[in-house]
C-alpha cells in the first residue's frame, strides 16, 4: 500500500528555488516542510488554514527545524481574498486533501487563482473515489477538473502520488 508521502509527492510539483508557493488548508505542514528544502532560503512557503492550532504545530516545527522561508496564516479559502496573500503573487498554490471537505470547493479554486501569477500552477492532491479508504464526500477525478476549468484554470498533467489518491497539476488560464 502506498500512502501519500508529501516529500515524494512534492518533487512532482515542479517547484523551483526562489519560488513562493500557497498550501491552502496546510493543516500541521506536512507538505510545508516537504516544500521548504525545494524553494530554498531565497523562497518562500505559506501555510494558511482556518484552524488557529494546526497553524500552532506548523509554526513550532519550523521554529524548531530552523525553516526561515515558512509564513504561517490563518484565512479562510472560501472567502473572496480569505488567502490574505496579495493577486499575482504566488508561483504555485497547493491543495491537498482539502476540497472534499470545505462547503465550497468552487471559491477555494477561484481563490486559488487570484492569488497565482501568470503561468502559475494549481495542484490538486485528492483521494481516488475508487479507493475503499475515499472518504464521503471525495470529489472525482473528472468532476475535479470541471471545477478547476470552470475556476479559470486550464488542464496540465497528472501526477502520481501513490495509489489512494490523484494528483492533477492546472495552469492559469493566460
Amino acid at each position: 500500500m502506498t500512502f501519500l508521502d508529501p516529500r515524494e509527492a512534492a518533487k512532482g510539483f515542479g517547484v523551483k528555488e526562489g519560488m513562493t508557493v500557497a498550501d491552502f488548508g496546510s493543516g500541521a505542514g506536512h507538505f510545508v516542510m516537504a516544500l521548504a528544502p525545494l524553494v530554498g532560503r531565497s523562497g518562500l512557503v505559506y501555510a494558511i488554514d482556518i484552524r488557529e492550532e494546526v497553524l500552532e504545530v506548523t509554526r513550532g516545527s519550523a521554529m524548531m527545524q530552523g525553516v526561515l522561508q515558512v509564513r504561517v496564516v490563518r484565512g479562510d479559502l472560501e472567502r473572496p481574498g480569505g488567502s490574505t496573500l496579495a493577486e499575482d503573487s504566488v508561483d504555485i498554490v497547493l491543495c491537498s486533501n482539502i476540497l472534499h471537505q470545505v462547503e465550497d470547493a468552487s471559491a477555494v479554486l477561484r481563490e486559488a487563482n487570484r492569488v497565482l501569477r501568470p503561468h502559475g500552477s494549481l495542484v490538486i492532491l485528492e483521494w481516488d473515489t475508487t479507493s475503499p479508504m475515499a472518504p464521503e464526500g471525495a470529489i472525482g477525478k473528472e468532476e475535479m477538473q470541471a471545477l478547476a476549468l470552470e475556476a479559470g484554470f486550464v488542464a496540465s498533467r497528472s501526477i502520481p502520488v501513490g495509489e489512494f489518491h490523484y494528483g492533477l497539476i492546472f495552469e492559469v488560464k493566460e
